[in-house]
């Protein structure tokens, strides 16, 4: 079915925007009322032109919707141009040559109806499912793209060029980059670091040389445990171990001038530093002096460490080596055995135990840092190497990030698809059924074709509606052709027929069209069949509008049981008398059900051409149609210059109901006498001089120099002066003054 026209820079369409007709493909019929000239045709002349694909309509749009592709067949004045001449084309129809196969046909007709039906439902369900799965990879797709969002807040946010909004292309590209479980992957902030060690300038690290060798002998020697006593050759030695007090003793000694005493300030007996130094010196001594080279190498040995370590930590390749730690448990250890030493050098005498300080977590440590070290010097010697390596890292670890995202849109996405794909198969399955049975009908009706049904079917229709003075039969040697018979002329000339008459001939000759082909092998499907009929009682007599209404009613809307329909029927025309009669047959008689048994559209036209819905109520009859013209005036949805003609016509019809005259001239002359005013005088002149051309009319009037409410406002005025003001009020939809009763 048609689903919206579009037409623009078509007669009195705009140039450039678009004017979209909307179809309700819910209802078969469509019917669109319009004054001459609001631009009806053209809505015909445009869908004969898409079916034909005349390049002069290729910037306007058909748009169907359901089993396609459908055959269009446009009922205008350019169609009866074509069918009325000398000789009128042949139809080709089925015939009765084989009961047999026309009940083959009727069965294939009836099942392609049916298989188009279920085709249309599971086109809508392969809509649904359509969009449950793209919406279900939309929502995975965005999910994943957060990955993206994580890597634009890193360093290596270069990385991700290329996407910028792409997510599909990444959703499918990070996918790619999925690792076994349990791979260990470097961390971000890792791969950060390994980016700016490749995008810098070093050339090379080194591991600060650190030696540990001899702490550990230093540590574990046994003179901390050894209590250094003072030398028993003196004779000073036992008062000195009964007093223990050798140390002080010793540290004493250096305070002894004069031979004098530093404590007791007392002379010494003359041999006492002689007894004194057999006291300190010899083995205690010795153990004095390695205790100090002891204490001072550990210090020293401490004090270099610390050099070699400072500096060290600024460089971020030692962060994951855990030697910051090491080292930091090692000096604590180390000074705080330092300390014990010091205390022993300062008293000799007291034993002590050091602690061994373990040095295994440094030089564990040390050994990370050459591995880093070896490993960093290894990579920047290929620095292009390295970017492409911590590029597919970073991308394996932004992956592992959405693993479960991805399997959660694959556990989802799943299902959908294998509805979707079984929808199809089936919509597959019916399609071809179609095209099989298609084939089939074009063999049998390629075996039942002739031109003698149409012709009958004409004929037999020009009967009932008592037309006898005139029919059509075979072109004398040429059965494919039809031509006009009179009475006594039974090949006489079309171009005998009145306008009327040809637009009925080639009315019903477009109702046998439509069930027919031109071509004697051409496969016709009615059911695919969109019918377009733009004032087909143009010319005629109102005795036939009733005939024609009906045919349109019982031939293509509602078709007796068993005879095909066609799939949308669209009916255009400016004889409201016509419009009603199609309503009311298809409406039961009810203009107020109307709206449900089809579909109301009118075409109306300003500066340019358009069309709205259309209220069946609205417009009643002819009148009726008037006053609508003045309301579109009113509201800018007509032109001006069709108001003087429009009023004309009113007040005429106005004046013929209720002074019997349809002269307007001589009923304002009369309401003159009556006022005793020629105050409707200016609006006489309107009404002529913008309804009528004579010698002074003939030049363009400058309609901008008019005030149309100004002539409203004189109507009004006029009705009002004849007591029918009401009147006005309630056709212009104004609000009519509620008289008080007392």
């Amino acid at each position: 079915m048609i689903k919206k026209i579009s037409i623009h820079n078509y007669k009195s369409f705009h140039p450039t925007t678009l004017a979209a007709i909307d179809f309700d493909t819910g209802k078969q019929a469509t019917f669109i009322y319009g004054l001459n000239g609001a631009g009806k045709s053209a809505i015909g002349e445009v869908v004969h032109g898409r079916s034909v694909q005349d390049d002069t309509f290729a910037h306007c749009q058909v748009e169907t919707t359901g089993t396609g592709p459908f055959r269009h067949l446009v009922y205008n004045h350019a169609f009866a141009g074509r069918v009325i001449g000398e000789t009128m084309q042949g139809i080709f129809t089925i015939g009765e040559v084989d009961t047999a196969k026309q009940k083959e046909i009727d069965e294939k007709d009836a099942e392609n109806a049916a298989l188009d039906i279920d085709v249309t439902v599971l086109r809508g369900r392969v809509e649904v499912a359509q969009k449950l799965v793209d919406d279900e990879i939309s929502r995975g797709i965005d999910d994943i793209w957060k990955a993206h969002g994580t890597g634009k807040a890193t360093k290596l946010a270069s990385m991700l060029e290329g996407y910028g909004r792409n997510k599909k292309g990444f959703f499918n590209d990070l996918r790619t980059y999925e690792v076994a479980q349990g791979t260990k992957l470097d961390t971000i902030a890792r791969l950060e670091q390994r980016y700016a060690d490749v995008s810098g300038t070093e050339t090379s690290k080194t591991v600060p040389p650190i030696d540990l060798s001899g702490l550990a002998d230093t540590e574990e020697d046994a003179i901390w445990a050894d209590p250094v006593e003072v030398s028993a050759a003196s004779r000073l030695a036992p008062l000195i171990a009964k007093l223990g007090n050798g140390d002080w003793v010793d540290q004493g000694r250096a305070y002894v001038w004069d031979e004098q005493c530093p404590f007791c300030q007392q002379r010494l007996p003359h041999d006492f530093e002689d007894e004194l130094a057999k006291l300190l010196e010899g083995g205690r001594k010795l153990k004095i002096d390695k205790i100090a080279v002891l204490v001072s190498n550990y210090a020293l040995r401490l004090e270099q460490l610390q050099e070699r370590m400072s500096g060290v930590f600024d460089d971020p390749i030692t962060k994951e080596t855990g030697l910051e730690l090491a080292w930091s448990k090692l000096e604590g250890q180390m000074k705080a055995s330092l300390s014990l030493m010091r205390t022993k050098q300062a008293k000799p005498s007291n034993a002590i135990k050091i602690k061994i300080a373990d040095h295994q977590p440094m030089r564990d440590a040390l050994a990370a840092l050459k591995a880093k070290v070896d490993d960093f010097n290894k990579r920047i010697l290929d620095r292009s190497g390295e970017r492409t390596k911590i590029r597919k890292m970073f991308y394996e670890v932004l992956q592992a990030d959405r693993a479960e995202a991805y399997a959660a849109h694959d556990a989802a996405l799943a299902p959908l698809e294998a509805q979707l794909t079984a929808v199809k198969a089936l919509t597959v399955e019916l399609e071809q059924r179609i095209a099989i049975n298609t084939l089939r009908l074009a063999e049998l009706r390629g075996q039942q074709t002739g031109v003698d049904a149409s012709v009958e079917a004409i004929n037999a229709r020009l009967q009932d509606m008592g037309i006898t003075s005139f029919w059509i039969t075979r072109k004398d040697g040429d059965g494919h052709l039809y031509c006009l018979a009179r009475p006594h002329d039974v090949n006489c000339s079309a171009q005998s027929l009145s306008e009327g008459e040809k637009t009925l001939i080639s009315f019903l000759y477009f109702i046998e069209l439509i069930k027919g082909s031109h071509e004697e092998t051409g496969n016709v499907e009615v059911g695919k069949t969109i019918v377009v009929i733009d004032d087909p009682i143009s010319s005629l007599s109102q005795n036939y509008i009733y005939d024609v209404a009906t045919i349109i009613q019982h031939q293509l809307i509602k078709p007796l049981a068993g005879l095909p329909k066609v799939r949308q029927v669209i009916v255009l025309t400016h004889n409201l008398f016509f419009f009603h009669e199609l309503i009311y047959q298809l409406a039961g008689g009810s203009l107020e059900k109307a709206a449900a048994k089809c579909q109301l559209l009118r075409v109306q036209k300003n500066d340019y051409s358009a069309v709205v819905a259309l209220d069946p109520l609205a417009l009643m009859n002819d009148y009726d149609a008037l006053w609508q013209v003045l309301r579109d005036a009113r509201d800018n949805k007509a032109p001006v210059q069709v108001v003087p003609n429009t009023m004309r016509c009113i007040l005429e019809q106005f004046f013929t109901f209720t002074a019997g005259t349809a002269d307007l001239a001589n009923a304002l002359k009369c309401l003159a006498v009556a006022d005793h005013s020629n105050k409707f005088t200016p609006l006489e002149r309107y009404l002529n001089r913008g309804s009528h051309k004579d010698g002074i009319n003939g030049p363009p009037i400058d309609w901008s120099q008019y005030d149309t409410d100004y002539y409203m406002g004189k109507l009004r005025a006029l009705l009002k002066a004849v007591g029918h003001e009401n009147h006005y009020l309630r056709k212009m939809g104004e609000e009519v003054p509620q008289v008080s009763v007392a």
